[in-house]
């Protein structure tokens, strides 16, 4: 039966059942639960109020409490004593996805204010580098420079979308500052850019992608333009797109048999697989191309 040929009777139920819908997630903080489950899978009462701050803990209990008795999230019993509960999505839950991320895309295209262009922050040492590259991105990005690590950390606001960090700078290293932005849930992406060559070390690095210096104008905006662009994706998948680069960077340095006995390899391996079958599609096209002995 085609929309045209229901009766009036239908209509009249699909607008009843519109309206309850749109009453149970206009509600303030719901739909924002609702995302925030939907990107973590699930998250203990002190994480979720973290990332909603400033909700208070008794408008978040009776958030959940209403998203429980409606069948959207349930409720999990880590441990006893000390009592530690987890939340998550159920099935009917997890259906609303696509909704809220359309309401997310509709808000973005119109009620976002005009911000400008993305902020890139460039931190290296090496002053000639650093100018070079503000050159390069200037045309397309808000650029701020920095030469130290104590520069960088000052420079860093909520403005600054990402960052290109040079691994090996006086003062704090690029290494340190990757863990200081994560550490202060800057929400940020990270392009490592060093003369070094990439290591296993890499990998308890929490960073987007990697430049081997020298670069060159087109590689640069390329990287800079792939990784913002994965904004629009979860963390889920950021956190996939990043590993799956690493492990391309890793396969040009190591040879089979390095790989196969190397730990931190295989368990960068092993988090690819588990967030591969977490991930309903896997999103290729975000992936920059790097060529390997597999792939040349």
């Amino acid at each position: 039966m085609t929309r045209s040929d229901r009766s009036s009777d239908g209509s009249a139920d699909e607008n009843k059942y519109l309206a309850e819908a749109a009453n149970l997630i206009s509600k303030k903080w719901y739909p924002v639960i609702i995302r925030l489950l939907l990107d973590s899978g699930s998250l203990g009462f002190n994480d979720l109020q973290t990332r909603l701050e400033p909700i208070s803990a008794k408008v978040l209990t009776d958030a959940l409490d209403e998203l429980q008795e409606t069948g959207l999230v349930e409720r999990r019993v880590i441990s006893e004593s000390p009592l530690r509960v987890e939340y998550s999505l159920t099935p009917k839950g997890e259906e609303l996805q696509a909704t809220i991320q359309s309401l997310v895309d509709w808000g973005e295209r119109h009620l976002a204010e005009d911000v400008g262009p993305p902020t890139v922050l460039v931190a290296d040492d090496d002053r000639r580098l650093a100018e070079m590259h503000s050159e390069w991105l200037e045309p397309d990005y808000d650029v701020r420079v920095t030469y130290d690590g104590d520069e960088t950390i000052k420079a860093f606001d909520d403005d600054v979308d990402l960052v290109v960090l040079d691994r090996r700078m006086p003062g704090l290293s690029g290494d340190e500052l990757v863990e200081w932005i994560r550490q202060n849930n800057l929400d940020c992406r990270i392009v490592l850019l060093t003369s070094q060559d990439p290591d296993t070390d890499i990998v308890a690095l929490d960073f987007d992608e990697y430049l081997t210096k020298p670069t060159d104008r087109s590689e640069l905006l390329d990287v800079v333009n792939t990784v913002l662009d994965r904004r629009e994706h979860d963390a889920l998948v950021r956190e996939y797109l990043a590993l799956r680069s690493k492990q391309a960077l890793l396969k040009t340095e190591l040879g089979y048999q390095d790989r196969d006995e190397n730990e931190e390899y295989r368990r960068l391996i092993t988090r690819i697989e588990e967030l591969e079958a977490e991930i309903d599609e896997v999103p290729e096209s975000a992936l920059r191309p790097i060529v390997t002995e597999d792939t040349a």
